[in-house]
C-alpha cells in the first residue's frame, strides 16, 4: 500500500511539473512576440554625450491627438504613431526616457513650447515663425494631400477642377489655409477632424475631401467605408520633423544624429504600420494571441490528460488506453479546426529524414488542384526553394539558416511561383525543436497567401507616390530622392544637379486643342525625357507642366550642360498627338550643387530661381542658378512685402502731368501718375513696382486705391473752380478683365458726384493680346456711362487697326521712344505714319514726352492733336498743378523753356 501510495505522489508531482513548465513556457511565447533588439551605436561628441547624461531623466516631450503620429495608446499606456515609433527607437538609441506633455491641440502645445514648458515637439513642419524659438531636424516624412471622392461620382484629379465644389477639409490645418487664400473658388465644409471630414464625403454631404492619405484610409477602414477612393494630389504636402529648443543646440544635434542612425527597415516598417494602416500583412495580435492560448490549452489539455493516463493506468490498463485514444482523437479534431479557423497552411520538416509535409491549404495556395485534399509529402527543401524567386531566395535562405543555427525569430515574407506559373506573395513563420545535443530536428510552421495586401500596398505606395497620368514618380518621391543626394553631398562630397523643367506656353494648347492633347504632350514628355536621361538620373513630375531631373555626380559643369542641351534640341522636335502637330519648347533652371551643407527647400528654390530667370529673359533656353539671382528675388519679395504697406503708411501719392492742345496751346486735361517714396530706399520707379504689383496680383488694390484718389481730387478741383478739364487713370489690363470692375468704376462716380465725361481710362496694346471679347464688353459698357478711353503707349506692342476700329477708343497716346527720335531730316516717319493713320480712323494723337520746342513744332506741323512732356510740365503735385492752370490762362502752356540735356521722366 504504501509502494502504491508513494507511485501516486511520484505521479502527481510529475503531472504539476509539466503543467508549471507548459505556463512557463507559453509566457515566454507570448514575451517573445513583442521583443524588439536595438544595437545600432550613434557617435557623440564628449560635450553631447555630458549633455545627454545630465538631461537623460528629465526632458520633457510636447504631445497632441495628431494622426498619424499619435494613433493608439499601447498596453503600457504610451502613444503609438509615426512620431512616437521614431521617438521610441531615439530614446533606445540614447538610453533615455521622454516625459510626455499631452496638450488638447496643437496650438496650445506650441505655445507650451514658446513657454519652454516642453523641450521637443513630436511634429512640425519648419516656418520663420517657428524657427524663432524651436530648431528643426531633416525630415522624416513627408505627407502628401490627396483628392478623396465618392466611387460614383465624377472624379477630379487637381484643384482647378474642385472650383465651385464643397470640398470637406479639417478646421484649422495649414491645407485650409492654402486654399482659402489660393482657391477661393472652392467652397470649403470645415470640420474638426479627418474622420468628419472622409464620413462627410461618403454620406453625400461634401463633393469632394482633401485629407493626409494615412489619416484618412484609418477612417474608411474603421468606418467600413466603402465608396470613397483617392482620385488625385491636391499639390500641398508636409515635410514633418522634430523639433527642440533653439537654445539648447546640444540637444537638436543629438536628435538629428540619432534620426540618421536609424536604418531604412526601421523605417520602412514604421511607414508600412502607420502611413498604410490598411495594407499591413499578417494576423492581428490579438487574434495569434487568442490561437495561441487555445493551442496552449490544448497542448496542457493533453498532458493532464497523459497524467490521468498514467496514473489510471496502475487500476485499468484498458480503460485508460480507450479514453486516452478518444481524447488524442477529440485533439487532433479541435487541432485541425483551430489551423483551418487561421486559413493559413502548415508545413512540417523532419530534419533527420529531411522530409517535408506540405498541408492541403499550402497545396491550394500554391494552385497544386490534384493535392489539394491530401497535401504532400517532398524529400527536402530543395525543390521548394527553387520556386522561390530569385531575388528572394538568398533570403529564405539566410532566415531558415538562422533561425536554425541562432534561433532567431523565423518570419520572412517572399515572392514564389505557384502552378499557374505566377508569382504569389507568401508569408512563412516557423519554429525548430531542438534536441539535448542542442541540434534542430524538426521544423514546423504556416503559411500565409499575402499576394493582395502586397497588391494593394503597392497601389497605395503609387498613390502617394507616382503621377496617376504619366506614372512617373511625382513631387513627394522625388523629393525623398533628392533629400538622399542631399545626405550623400553633406556626408561624401558626392555633388548632384537638379533640372526644373518647364513646358513653354502650356496653357495655349491645353485651351486651343483642349486638355486630352494637353495630357498627352505631357505623357510625351515624360516618355522622352526617360529616354534620353543616363539611367543613373531621377525623373519626377512636378505638377502641372513642371518636370523635375536629378543627375548623380555629374563630373563637370560641361556634362550637365551637353545633356540640357540635348533635352532641349529633342523636345523642340515636332510631334504629333492624336492628329495634331504640336511643335513646343521648354525651359531649365538648373541649380549645380558641389558643396555642403544644403537643405531640401534650398535646393528646390535654387533651381526654381533659375528657370524664374530664364522664362523671364528668354524661354526655351536654360540658364544655371547664380547667387545673385537669389539675391534679386529677395529683393523683390522684400520690396514687394514693402508696396504692400506702402498704402497704409502714406508712402503712396498721385502726381499729376498737365495735356496740351498743341493746336490752340491751351490746357485739355491732365494724367494721374501714382508715385511711392520708400522710407529708405527713395523714390522707387514705377517702372520697377508697377510690374512687381501686376506679378503679385497687389495691381487690384493700387489700382483702385489710384482711380479712387483721382475722383476725388477731380471732385475737389470741380468745387474750387480748378478748371483741370479732364483727368486720366492708367488702367492695368488685369484690373480692366477683372469682374465687377465696372461697377466700381461706377461706384466711384456715383459716390464723388462726377460727371463721366471728366474721367478718361488708360489702358496700353496687350489688353489687346488677351481676352478681346471681355475687353470690348467692359470698354463699352464703361463707355456707355459716358466713359473715355485712349490706348497708352501706341506701338510699341500688339495692334490691331480692327481692333482699333471695333473698341470705343477717344485717344491714341503716341509712345515717346517715337517723340525722342524725331530728328528734322526725317521728321519722325513712324510719327507721321501713325498721325496720318489717325486721322483716317477719326482717332485724335496725343504725344508724350514733348522735351522741346523742336518736338514741338514739328509735332504741330504734322498735325498731332496735343502733347505732354517736359517741355510744358514735369508731372508734379497737387498746387504745383493748380498754378500751372492759372498761369496757363494768362501765359500760355509754355511757361519755362527746359535746359539744354534735360532728362524726361518716365511717367
Amino acid at each position: 500500500m504504501m509502494g502504491k501510495t508513494k507511485v501516486l505522489r511520484s505521479s502527481y508531482y510529475f503531472l504539476f511539473r509539466l503543467v508549471l513548465l507548459s505556463l512557463v513556457f507559453c509566457a515566454l511565447i507570448l514575451k517573445a512576440a513583442d521583443a524588439l533588439a536595438v544595437s545600432d551605436k550613434i557617435v557623440l561628441s564628449p560635450d553631447e554625450r555630458r549633455w545627454i547624461a545630465e538631461h537623460s531623466t528629465g526632458l520633457k516631450l510636447g504631445l497632441a491627438f495628431v494622426p498619424p503620429h499619435t494613433m493608439v495608446k499601447d498596453e503600457d499606456g504610451r502613444y503609438r504613431g509615426v512620431a512616437m515609433d521614431f521617438l521610441r527607437l531615439i530614446e533606445e538609441r540614447l538610453n533615455i526616457r521622454l516625459k510626455p506633455v499631452f496638450y488638447p491641440s496643437y496650438g496650445a502645445m506650441l505655445q507650451g513650447a514658446i513657454n519652454r514648458e516642453t523641450d521637443i515637439i513630436f511634429a512640425a513642419s519648419e516656418t520663420p515663425e517657428r524657427l524663432q524659438y524651436l530648431s528643426f531636424t531633416q525630415p522624416y516624412a513627408f505627407l502628401a494631400n490627396k483628392i478623396f471622392m465618392r466611387r460614383t461620382s465624377v472624379h477630379h484629379s487637381n484643384l482647378e477642377q474642385l472650383m465651385g465644389k464643397t470640398v470637406a477639409v479639417i478646421r484649422g490645418t495649414a491645407i485650409t489655409e492654402y486654399l482659402k487664400r489660393e482657391y477661393a473658388g472652392i467652397r470649403l465644409l470645415e470640420l474638426k477632424s479627418s474622420r468628419d471630414v472622409i464620413v462627410a464625403l461618403s454620406s453625400g454631404n461634401a463633393d469632394a475631401a482633401i485629407s493626409v492619405v494615412a489619416s484618412a484610409w484609418m477612417h474608411i477602414k474603421k468606418e467600413g467605408i466603402s465608396n470613397v477612393e483617392v482620385t488625385g494630389d491636391a499639390g500641398y504636402s508636409y515635410a514633418v520633423r522634430f523639433a527642440s529648443r533653439n537654445d539648447w543646440p546640444e540637444l537638436g544635434s543629438i536628435l538629428e544624429k540619432a534620426l540618421l542612425s536609424l536604418s531604412d527597415e526601421e523605417k520602412e516598417r514604421i511607414y508600412r504600420q502607420w502611413l498604410y494602416p490598411e495594407q499591413k500583412a499578417g494576423i492581428d495580435k490579438e487574434l495569434v494571441i487568442r490561437y495561441g492560448l487555445i493551442i496552449s490549452g490544448i497542448f496542457i489539455l493533453g498532458l493532464l490528460l497523459s497524467g490521468v493516463y498514467w496514473i489510471r493506468r496502475l487500476k485499468k490498463e484498458m480503460r485508460k488506453k480507450q479514453e486516452a485514444e478518444l481524447a488524442l482523437r477529440a485533439s487532433e479534431e479541435r487541432f485541425q479546426l483551430a489551423i483551418r479557423g487561421t486559413n493559413d497552411g502548415i508545413w512540417d520538416w523532419d530534419l533527420l529524414n529531411d522530409k517535408v509535409y506540405l498541408a492541403p491549404r499550402v497545396m491550394e495556395i500554391l494552385g497544386s488542384a490534384s493535392e489539394r485534399t491530401e497535401g504532400a509529402v517532398q524529400q527536402g527543401m530543395e525543390h521548394w526553394l527553387n520556386r522561390v524567386h530569385p531575388s528572394d531566395s538568398k533570403r529564405v535562405q539566410l532566415a531558415l539558416d538562422a533561425h536554425l543555427e541562432n534561433k532567431s525569430r523565423l518570419d520572412v515574407e517572399y515572392r514564389m511561383r505557384n502552378s499557374c506559373d505566377e508569382w504569389v506573395w507568401l508569408r512563412m513563420r516557423g519554429q525548430a525543436r531542438w534536441d539535448g545535443d542542442n541540434s534542430p530536428v524538426r521544423l514546423c510552421g504556416s503559411i500565409m497567401d499575402i499576394t493582395q495586401a502586397k497588391r494593394a500596398d503597392d497601389e497605395v505606395r503609387r498613390l502617394a507616390y507616382y503621377d496617376s497620368l504619366t506614372g512617373i514618380p511625382n513631387r513627394e518621391r522625388f523629393k525623398i530622392a533628392l533629400q538622399g543626394a542631399i545626405q550623400s553631398l553633406n556626408a561624401e562630397s558626392r555633388t548632384f544637379a537638379v533640372l526644373f523643367i518647364d513646358l513653354d506656353h502650356f496653357k495655349v494648347i491645353n485651351d486651343t486643342l483642349g486638355h486630352r492633347i494637353g495630357d498627352l504632350l505631357l505623357n510625351y514628355i515624360a516618355r522622352t525625357l526617360s529616354d534620353i536621361l543616363p539611367p543613373s538620373s531621377f525623373i519626377g513630375r512636378l505638377g502641372g507642366d513642371e518636370f523635375a531631373v536629378l543627375l548623380d555626380d555629374p563630373d563637370n559643369q560641361d556634362v550637365i550642360v551637353n545633356l540640357t542641351e540635348d533635352i532641349l534640341e529633342t523636345l523642340s522636335q515636332p510631334s504629333r498627338l492624336d492628329g495634331h502637330d504640336i511643335r513646343t519648347s521648354v525651359s531649365i533652371g538648373i541649380s549645380f550643387c558641389r558643396q555642403g551643407p544644403l537643405k531640401i527647400d534650398k535646393v528646390m528654390e535654387q533651381a526654381d530661381v533659375a528657370l524664374f530667370e530664364v522664362k523671364k529673359t528668354q524661354r526655351g533656353r536654360y540658364c544655371f542658378h547664380c547667387d545673385e539671382m537669389s539675391r534679386k528675388i529677395q529683393d523683390a519679395v522684400a520690396l514687394a512685402g514693402d508696396l504692400e504697406k506702402a498704402r497704409e503708411r502714406g508712402e503712396l501719392f498721385l502726381v499729376f502731368q498737365p495735356q496740351i492742345n498743341l493746336i490752340e496751346d491751351c490746357l485739355v486735361g491732365c494724367e494721374a501718375l501714382l508715385r511711392w517714396h520708400h522710407p529708405e530706399r527713395g523714390m522707387v520707379s514705377p517702372g520697377q513696382f508697377i510690374p512687381l504689383a501686376e506679378e503679385r496680383g497687389l495691381i487690384y488694390e493700387l489700382g483702385d486705391w489710384v482711380l479712387e484718389q483721382a475722383c476725388k481730387q477731380a471732385r475737389q478741383w470741380l468745387d474750387r473752380g480748378v478748371g483741370f478739364r479732364q483727368i486720366g487713370v492708367n488702367v492695368s489690363s488685369l484690373q480692366l478683365l477683372e469682374p465687377g470692375f465696372c461697377q466700381r468704376v461706377a461706384d466711384l462716380l456715383h459716390q464723388y458726384k462726377l460727371d463721366p465725361g471728366y474721367l478718361e481710362l488708360e489702358i496700353t496694346e496687350t489688353v489687346l493680346m488677351q481676352d478681346i471679347s471681355l475687353a470690348e464688353r467692359a470698354m463699352r459698357s464703361l463707355n456707355c456711362m459716358g466713359i473715355c478711353f485712349s490706348i497708352d503707349d501706341f506701338g510699341t506692342g500688339y495692334s490691331s487697326l480692327r481692333y482699333l476700329h471695333r473698341l470705343p477708343i477717344s485717344r491714341l497716346k503716341l509712345a515717346q521712344e517715337f517723340v525722342r527720335d524725331m530728328v528734322p531730316d526725317d521728321e519722325g516717319v513712324v510719327v507721321a505714319a501713325t498721325l496720318q493713320m489717325s486721322h483716317k480712323l477719326n482717332i485724335p494723337v496725343i504725344a508724350e514726352g514733348i522735351e522741346n520746342l523742336t518736338h514741338f513744332q514739328m509735332l504741330r506741323e504734322q498735325g498731332c492733336d496735343q502733347g505732354q512732356g517736359y517741355l510744358f510740365s514735369k508731372p508734379v503735385m497737387v498746387p504745383e498743378f493748380e498754378a500751372f492752370c492759372r498761369a496757363a490762362e494768362t501765359q500760355g502752356v509754355i511757361q519755362t523753356l527746359p535746359e539744354s540735356g534735360s532728362v524726361m521722366m518716365v511717367s
